[in-house]
């Protein structure tokens, strides 16, 4: 697999939804937001969903002084995501899902490559197997292949971080060019850019995540999600959710 290459999602005829969401980083996401999200996932049954990485946080193997009380925890981390996937097959069941690795899945690949090289080969050591993505029918892409929508719209969990909203939107043009959406951040934000060829965009997914996690203090972080509204026609509407206080606004009604 040549991870160089984007994955490549061609949708049919009409219009088709999907709701990108991200950086939940289990067991630290925020519960109140993802019960909302979940409540509006089930009213608004969008067509694709795609997990955008750092599901789980897998704090245990990072390189970070940890908690001695968590370390023996990611075994319930992990079970915390399976269950938003089992809650997901009931609630949103013909919705087409699928999982972009991200930095933090990535983390567990990591760790394994350097602390424990002789047993990386085991397919029960792997990020489709702890999470048991077959079971649930979710679609895996690695770490950075990202996903490629109607030839148009690159969605990636991203490996870049700027200082403020929207720098990261703009360098991620820089790097990749045409159209696209990042998590990673955990900001919301968004870029364009029109030149002789085209008009182009890039934005910033938020997080759902807790923003006072006990491993860092105030940072400038923002809740939220978003959706992208794609035609057959490689035309396609981003619409960015910010979550504010537990609440959000769209199509004219408070969801809280």
């Amino acid at each position: 697999m040549n991870i160089s290459v984007p994955l490549k999602l061609n949708l049919k005829e009409g219009m088709k939804t999907a709701a990108i969401i991200g950086d939940h980083h289990f067991p630290f996401t925020d519960e109140k937001t993802q019960e909302l999200i979940d409540r509006f996932l089930e009213e608004r049954q969008p067509d694709i969903i795609i997990y955008n990485g750092d599901l789980c946080d897998f704090y245990q193997v990072s390189v970070f002084a940890k908690d001695p009380s968590r370390v023996g925890e990611l075994q319930r981390d992990v079970n915390r995501v399976k269950h938003m996937f089992a809650k997901h097959e009931l609630i949103i069941p013909n919705t087409l899902k699928i999982l972009i690795e991200g930095t933090h899945e990535y983390r567990f690949q990591k760790f394994m490559w350097s602390k424990a090289a002789e047993l990386s080969s085991l397919s029960c050591l792997t990020i489709p197997e702890l999470y048991q993505l077959k079971e649930y029918k979710i679609v895996h892409v690695p770490f950075e292949q990202g996903l490629l929508v109607n030839r148009v719209f690159l969605i990636l969990h991203g490996d870049i971080v700027s200082i403020h909203s929207a720098y990261t939107a703009k360098r991620l043009y820089e790097k990749h060019g045409g159209c696209g959406i990042t998590n990673h951040t955990h900001r919301g934000g968004s870029f364009y850019k029109r030149d002789r060829f085209g008009t182009w965009g890039w934005w910033e997914n938020f997080c759902t995540c807790s923003l006072d996690p006990d491993w860092i203090r105030n940072p400038n972080w923002q809740q939220g999600f978003s959706l992208v509204h794609f035609t057959s026609h490689s035309r396609f509407w981003v619409e960015q959710i910010p979550i504010i206080d537990h609440a959000f606004m769209y199509g004219g009604r408070v969801y809280r």
